[in-house]
C-alpha cells in the first residue's frame, strides 16, 4: 500500500513539472505558456566608414641622388570623410619617403620617394604604401628599384660583374637570354672534354641558380668532338633552345639542343634532346637561332654546300617543335643562298622575325667584308619585295666588316649593327629593305669608339623609349687588350 502511494505521488510530481518545461499537451492557460509579448530588438552598431587606396603605377624606379613620385588616390565610403595619412614601409636602403596627408577635401596626392647618392642599387623590392585614419587603414604594394645613372654598373648584380669558372680549362660565353622571371641564361663552350655545349643560369642578382643543372651549370656532349654553342632562346613553355655546331658524320654540322626548365635534356626533342643536321660534306657553322610563333626553330649560319663559285653561303635550317627538319621549308628543311657576288664569305650572324602582310618573314644579317642582309618567306624562298630581289649587300663599301646584330622596331623597320673597317657601324632600313634616309647619314652611322684602334659592335637592343643600345668591344689606345 505504501509503495502504491509513493508511485502515485511521483507521477503527480512529473505531471506537474512537464507543463513548466513546455511539455507537449500542457495546459495553454498555464503560467509557463503565457505569451511574453513582442521580442526586444537591438539596433545594429553604427558603421565607422572606410576608405580604399589606389596607386597610379605599380612600379617606381628611383635613381641615386634623385626623387620619384607616385600619385596615391583615396576613395572614401560609408560616411567617412576625414583626412588620410599615407606612409611607405619596407623601403630599400638609402630611400626615404616624405610624410603625406590627403586632406578631407582632397582625393589624391603625390608621394615622393628620394634616394641618397650612396644608396645601393637594388633589385625590385615590394614596398607597402599604407594609409591610416584613426582606426581605419588600407595598404597597397609598390615595386621600388634603386638604380644608378644610365650606363653605370648595376651593383645589385654581384657588384656589376660576374665571372664563372666552368671546368678546369678554358670556357667561352657566346650568347645570353633573359627568362620572364629575370633569370639569365648564358651559353657557350667548355673545353674540359674537348669542347661541350655549356649553359649556365644566373639568378637576377647574378648568383648561379642552384635549381638549374648541377649547381647552375649544364654541359652537354653533342658530337664526337668539339661542340660550340653560339645562340640561345627560351620558348613559351620555358624550354631552352641552344644552337651551334658539333662534329657529326660529315664534319662540322649544325647542332641544336633543347633543355627542360631545370636544365635536363628534353627527351622529346630530336635524339635524346639533340639534333645534328648536315648541309653537305664541307663545314657548316651555326651562329644564330630564333623561335617562330608556331614553335618551329630557325637556325642560321653558313655552309659551303652551294658551289665553288659562290663560296660560303647564307645557310638556314628549320626544325619542327620535335627537332626534326621541316620538310615545308626549302629542301628538306635546308636553305642556302649566295648574297654577295663572286666567292665571298656570306655568313648569317643574326636572325629576326618581321611581320609583313600578317605573315612572319625571316630576316637574316651577317656577311664578311661588308654588311649583308636577306629576307625569306615562310617556305624558305627569298622575299623579292625586300632590297634587291630579297638581298642587300655592299652597304658600306668596306673590305673588312660584318653585320653582327639585328633588331626590328615596333614600326617594322630593320636595324643592323656591326662594324665597318673596325669601327662601330649601324644601318636602318624601311620595312621593304630601303635605307632610311632619316637615320644618321643616308641611313647609316659609323662611330670610331677607339679612334686609333679597332672596335666592333656585337650586340643590339631597342629600349622602351626607342633608343638603340649597341654593345661590343674596342682595343684601348695602341694596345691589343680588347
Amino acid at each position: 500500500m505504501k509503495t502504491r502511494i509513493r508511485l502515485a505521488l511521483a507521477s503527480l510530481c512529473l505531471i506537474t513539472l512537464f507543463p513548466q518545461l513546455g511539455c507537449s499537451g500542457s495546459d495553454p492557460k498555464s503560467p509557463a505558456t503565457t505569451d511574453p509579448g513582442p521580442a526586444e530588438t537591438t539596433d545594429p552598431p553604427a558603421r565607422e566608414g572606410r576608405f580604399l587606396l589606389s596607386l597610379e603605377a605599380s612600379k617606381l624606379p628611383v635613381m641615386q641622388g634623385d626623387s620619384a613620385r607616385v600619385r596615391v588616390t583615396v576613395e572614401r565610403a560609408d560616411g567617412f570623410q576625414g583626412p588620410v595619412e599615407v606612409s611607405a614601409k619596407n623601403l630599400p636602403h638609402g630611400v626615404s619617403a616624405r610624410s603625406l596627408t590627403i586632406a578631407a577635401d582632397e582625393t589624391s596626392a603625390e608621394l615622393e620617394l628620394s634616394a641618397v647618392e650612396t644608396a645601393p642599387h637594388s633589385l625590385p623590392i615590394q614596398v607597402e604604401i599604407h594609409g591610416q585614419a584613426e582606426k581605419l587603414e588600407d595598404s597597397r604594394e609598390l615595386t621600388v628599384t634603386v638604380y644608378g645613372p644610365p650606363g653605370s654598373l648595376d651593383t645589385s648584380f654581384q657588384g656589376g660583374k660576374v665571372i664563372v669558372p666552368v671546368g678546369g680549362t678554358d670556357a667561352y660565353a657566346y650568347a645570353m637570354a633573359a627568362q620572364p622571371d629575370g633569370k639569365l641564361l648564358v651559353a657557350g663552350t667548355s673545353h674540359d672534354h674537348h669542347g661541350d655545349f655549356t649553359v649556365l643560369r644566373l639568378t637576377r642578382d647574378g648568383e648561379l641558380d642552384a635549381s638549374f643543372g648541377s649547381a647552375g651549370v649544364v654541359t652537354t656532349e653533342v658530337g664526337a668532338d668539339s661542340d660550340v654553342a653560339r645562340a640561345i632562346a627560351v620558348d613559351d613553355e620555358g624550354r631552352i633552345v641552344v644552337a651551334g655546331s658539333a662534329n657529326g658524320d660529315k664534319g662540322l654540322d649544325f647542332a641544336v639542343v633543347r633543355y627542360l626548365p631545370d636544365g635536363t635534356l628534353d627527351a622529346s626533342f630530336g635524339s635524346e634532346g639533340r639534333t645534328i643536321v648536315s648541309f653537305g660534306d664541307d663545314a657548316d657553322t651555326a651562329y644564330a637561332v630564333l623561335l617562330q610563333s608556331d614553335g618551329k626553330i630557325v637556325v642560321g649560319g653558313d655552309s659551303s654546300r652551294g658551289s665553288s663559285q659562290t663560296g660560303i653561303d647564307f645557310a638556314l635550317l628549320r626544325l619542327d617543335s620535335q627537332g626534326k627538319p621541316d620538310a615545308s621549308f626549302g629542301q628538306a628543311g635546308l636553305v642556302t643562298s649566295s648574297i654577295a657576288k663572286l666567292s665571298a664569305r656570306d655568313s648569317i650572324y643574326a636572325l629576326a622575325l618581321q611581320k609583313v602582310a600578317g605573315e612572319e618573314r625571316i630576316v637574316a644579317a651577317g656577311g664578311e667584308g661588308d654588311f649583308m642582309l636577306a629576307r625569306f618567306r615562310a617556305d624558305g624562298s627569298l622575299d623579292e619585295s625586300f632590297g634587291e630581289q630579297g638581298k642587300v649587300s655592299g652597304l658600306f663599301g668596306s673590305t673588312i666588316g660584318a653585320a653582327r646584330a639585328l633588331a626590328i622596331t615596333p614600326e617594322g623597320a630593320v636595324v643592323v649593327a656591326g662594324h665597318a673597317q673596325h669601327d662601330f657601324a649601324l644601318a636602318k632600313f624601311t620595312g621593304s629593305g630601303a635605307l632610311d634616309g632619316k637615320f644618321g647619314k643616308d641611313g647609316k652611322v659609323v662611330t670610331p669608339v677607339s679612334k686609333d684602334n679597332w672596335d666592333e659592335a656585337q650586340g643590339l637592343a631597342i629600349d622602351v623609349d626607342g633608343n638603340l643600345l649597341v654593345a661590343g668591344f674596342c682595343y684601348e689606345g695602341n694596345s691589343s687588350s680588347g
